[in-house]
């Protein structure tokens, strides 16, 4: 598909065909080229838990009360780590491999801790917007490969940590559902979306 089809075609499809899996190749495919999506400082704070297994959906269902968790070939629970910036992040590693000084990762991090993010609200705030970036580039590259998905933030976070062993310290921003659309069903037309008339103002 070219880009405008992958656009116009993604969907967030209600009904998953539980007869059809996802290859898991084509998966990592998927999630190769997805993050490419942009993050503060490149530190991609995410983690992504495919929830694949006939047993892993069963603990993730009594969590999130959809059956897209059954039908899906998988769920991924998309990890946003609050404290991404920390100097643990083997990110800061690779730069420092590209020739940024350890002074300079230093006060990055400095700034991070003092500026951009000095609260809770704020470190939250970055991993929820740098892991929506990732999920929708997951979004439109699976649509690239012929694979529906459907995001959802009906679930219990508290929970689904507790399940999956999350951190403390990390957010789950959403629960996305991937796989094939039942095509024995039919999704309602799509609503529509406001246009730049409505949304922008230019100043």
């Amino acid at each position: 598909m070219n880009f405008k089809d992958v656009v116009s075609k993604r969907r967030s499809v209600n009904f998953f065909d539980p007869n059809r899996e996802l290859d898991l190749k084509l998966f990592e495919d998927i999630v190769n080229e997805s993050v490419l999506a942009p993050s503060a400082f490149n530190l991609q704070p995410w983690e992504i838990i495919a929830v694949r297994s006939t047993e892993a959906k069963e603990k993730l269902f009594t969590a999130c009360n959809q059956p897209k968790i059954k039908e899906a070939s998988m769920t991924l629970i998309l990890v946003g780590d609050t404290f991404g910036y920390g100097r643990d992040n083997p990110m800061w590693n690779i730069k420092i491999d590209l020739g940024l000084k350890e002074e300079k990762v230093g006060q990055l991090i400095n700034m991070c801790e003092t500026v951009l993010y000095p609260t809770e609200v704020k470190r939250n705030a970055m991993a929820v917007r740098d892991v929506s970036l990732l999920a929708m580039s997951i979004m439109l590259c699976a649509k690239d490969h012929g694979v529906d998905t459907h995001p959802m933030i009906g679930f219990n976070e508290e929970k689904v940590k507790e399940l999956f062993n999350i951190d403390e310290d990390k957010t789950v921003v959403m629960l996305l559902s991937i796989g094939y659309f039942d095509e024995t069903k039919t999704l309602n037309p799509r609503e529509r979306r406001l246009n730049f008339n409505e949304i922008c103002t230019v100043v």
